[in-house]
C-alpha cells in the first residue's frame, strides 16, 4: 500500500481523470436504463446491491462483523440519510435534464459544503473564501437559468431544482464524511454501512414498484454500477498521490465529457450557459481548494507575519 501513498501528482491527475470518465459513464448508464423504463427505486436498490457484493469477499476475509462494528450510529446515519438524497436526486435529475447540465449542477457540492461549514460547523472564513464561493454560485445560476428548458420565469423546472438539491444533499455528505474521518472511522465501515443503509432504504420501494429488468437493463445496471466503485477507488488512490487543491478542478472534466456523450446517445444539444457558468464554478472551486490548502499547510507550520483564517 505505500505506493498508493507516495506523492506523484501527474499519476493523481490521470487517475482522477480517468475517475471522472467512469462517473461520466455511470450517469449515463443510469440515464439510459431509466428511460428504458425501469423505476428509479430498483435502479438505486441495484447500486447498493452491486457495492455490497464486491465488499462482501473482502469483509469476510478480513474478520467479518467487527470490522464494521461502531460507536457512532448516528454519524453513520445522518451520512446515510444524506447519501440516500444525493443519490436518489441525482439520479432523478438524469432523467429530467440534460446528462452535462446534472453533472454542472452536481458539481456546486464544494461550494455548499462551505455554507454547512460556516453555518452548521462553526468554521471561521475570512473574506476571500466567501467571495469565490459567490462566484461559484453565479455559475450554478447561469447553468441553472441559461439553458434552455432550465428556468421558467421566476421559477426552476423540477429537473434543475432536484439537481440542485443533489448537489445540497452531496455537501452534507461531504462534512459528515469529514467528522467520521476526524474521530477515526475507517473508510470501509463508512462505505459499508452506508450500503446498508441503502439496502434498508431501497428495498420496500423496490418491492412495490417491481418489475424484472431485461437483459439489457441488468448490463446497463452492472456497469453503473461497477463504474461508481472503480471510480471511487481511483479517486481516492488519486487523493493519496496529489493534493486536493490540484485534482478539485479536474473533476470538471465530466462537464465536457457528459456533454459529449448526452450528444452521441442522447441527442442532447448543450448551450453557451452550460459552459460558461461551469466555468465560473470551476474558477471558484479551484480557488477554494487552493485556500484550504494554503490554510491547512499554515496551521501545520505557523509562519511569522501570516494571518491564517483569510
Amino acid at each position: 500500500m505505500r505506493m498508493f501513498r507516495a506523492r506523484s501528482p501527474l499519476s493523481g491527475v490521470g487517475l482522477m481523470l480517468v475517475a471522472m470518465a467512469l462517473f461520466s459513464v455511470m450517469g449515463a448508464c443510469a440515464k439510459a436504463v431509466l428511460a428504458s423504463g425501469l423505476p428509479l427505486p430498483i435502479v438505486l436498490l441495484s447500486r447498493a446491491l452491486i457495492t455490497m457484493l464486491v465488499l462482501a469477499p473482502w469483509l469476510a476475509r478480513r474478520g467479518g462483523a467487527g470490522l464494521v462494528a461502531t460507536r457512532r450510529p448516528w454519524l453513520h446515519l445522518g451520512r446515510g440519510l444524506c447519501g440516500l438524497a444525493a443519490m436518489g436526486f441525482s439520479t432523478l435529475a438524469l432523467t429530467l435534464i440534460p446528462l452535462a447540465d446534472a453533472i454542472a449542477l452536481n458539481q456546486a457540492r464544494p461550494l455548499w459544503l462551505l455554507v454547512i461549514a460556516v453555518l452548521f460547523l462553526g468554521e471561521r472564513v475570512g473574506w476571500r473564501r466567501p467571495l469565490a464561493a459567490l462566484v461559484g454560485f453565479a455559475g450554478v445560476l447561469v447553468v441553472a437559468f441559461g439553458e434552455r428548458g432550465a428556468g421558467a420565469g421566476l421559477g426552476l423546472n423540477p429537473g434543475t431544482a432536484v439537481a440542485l438539491a443533489a448537489s445540497i444533499a452531496g455537501a452534507g455528505v461531504g462534512a459528515f464524511v469529514c467528522r467520521l474521518a476526524a474521530v477515526g472511522e475507517p473508510p470501509f465501515r463508512v462505505v459499508f454501512l452506508y450500503g446498508v443503509i441503502s439496502l434498508v432504504a431501497w428495498t420496500p420501494p423496490s418491492l412495490a414498484v417491481w418489475q424484472a429488468p431485461t437483459g439489457t437493463q441488468l448490463a446497463l445496471l452492472l456497469v453503473a454500477g461497477l463504474a461508481a466503485i472503480a471510480g471511487d477507488f481511483l479517486a481516492s488512490i488519486a487523493l493519496r498521490r496529489a493534493e486536493a487543491s490540484l485534482l478539485a478542478p479536474v473533476e470538471f472534466v465530466q462537464v465536457p465529457l457528459g456533454a459529449v456523450i448526452g450528444f452521441l446517445v442522447f441527442g442532447e444539444r448543450p448551450g453557451w450557459p452550460l459552459f460558461a457558468g461551469a466555468a465560473l464554478m470551476l474558477g471558484s472551486v479551484a480557488y477554494i481548494a487552493r485556500r484550504e490548502a494554503q490554510l491547512a499547510r499554515l496551521r501545520r507550520v505557523p509562519v511569522a507575519g501570516a494571518t491564517p483564517g483569510l
